[in-house]
């Protein structure tokens, strides 16, 4: 079988969600760390963003449908739950994070850990817009893992590579560390996922 390629660089956090998909999945993989924007990216993927796939004659981009192909093609344990209740919670708490998580979240993760780091100083008011928003999606997150190991129930599944990249980063913030100091479900989430061998392997160098 043709080998499946992943197209961006593992600082992404979407790219960690695929690999860690791909890693629980055991599917191997090659990691091509192609730059967000970059001409070389903009040719697999119209708005530059990061990840895409190759796999042969195959072309594809967007997380979710990259995991759902890979969960679909090839042997191994869910990706998606094939249960429909765990499925749907699954899906749930993904379109959740991706609705209204990711971009809040990452805009502070970004003006904290990014914009200083490149000589810029970070816009104040974007991060203070951001904190509500991050905090209305951390409630719900942590309230969806009351009594529950993961988003889908007891195992592990897309929703769990999804959020975890991104609460990886925004720990490192003041805004992030204060938003999560409250959560136990997730922080208690958090603890076990961080242990599993797909999140180990992708734990990503900032330097």
């Amino acid at each position: 079988m043709a080998t499946l390629i992943l197209h961006g660089i593992s600082l992404s956090t979407y790219v960690r969600t695929c690999r860690m998909a791909f890693l629980e999945k055991g599917v191997p993989y090659e990691l091509d760390p192609l730059m967000p924007q970059s001409p070389e990216q903009k040719e697999k993927q119209p708005w530059g963003s990061v990840p895409a796939m190759t796999h042969g004659d195959v072309r594809m981009y967007e997380t979710l449908a990259i995991c759902g192909y890979v969960d679909r093609l090839f042997d191994g344990p869910p990706v998606l739950p094939e249960d429909p209740l765990a499925n749907a919670r699954c899906l749930q708490w993904t379109s959740v994070f991706i609705q209204y998580l990711y971009r809040p979240a990452i805009d502070i993760v970004l003006q904290r850990l990014i914009v200083p780091a490149q000589g810029g100083e970070p816009d104040e008011a974007l991060v203070a817009s951001s904190v509500p928003k991050s905090d209305k999606a951390l409630a719900a997150l942590d309230g969806a893992l009351e009594g529950q190991a993961c988003f889908a129930g007891g195992d592990a599944s897309l929703a769990d590579y999804m959020v975890l990249p991104v609460l990886h980063y925004l720990k490192m913030t003041p805004e992030g560390e204060g938003l999560l100091a409250p959560r136990a479900n997730l922080a208690r989430w958090q603890a076990a996922i961080d242990e599993r061998p797909s999140a180990v392997e992708t734990l990503p160098d900032l330097g």
